[in-house]
């Protein structure tokens, strides 16, 4: 089964906000900023996945 053209850019990004959450946490190591940052970019990861997902399968159709 072939992998969709936006599995490869998600992966990205998830290892990039990782990066960015473990940055965040050697300089603010208080919990609510882990917390609050991990919200956010998991909205703008769900975000940007459904947006790239929703125009593959337009693109199938």
């Amino acid at each position: 089964m072939e992998r969709p053209p936006w599995s490869t850019d998600f992966a990205v990004l998830k290892a990039e906000c990782v990066s960015d959450i473990n940055d965040l946490l050697e300089k603010y190591p208080n919990s609510i900023v882990y917390e609050t940052m991990s919200a956010l970019l998991r909205k703008q990861l769900h975000q940007q996945f459904a947006d790239e997902f929703a125009a593959t399968h337009q693109e199938n159709d």
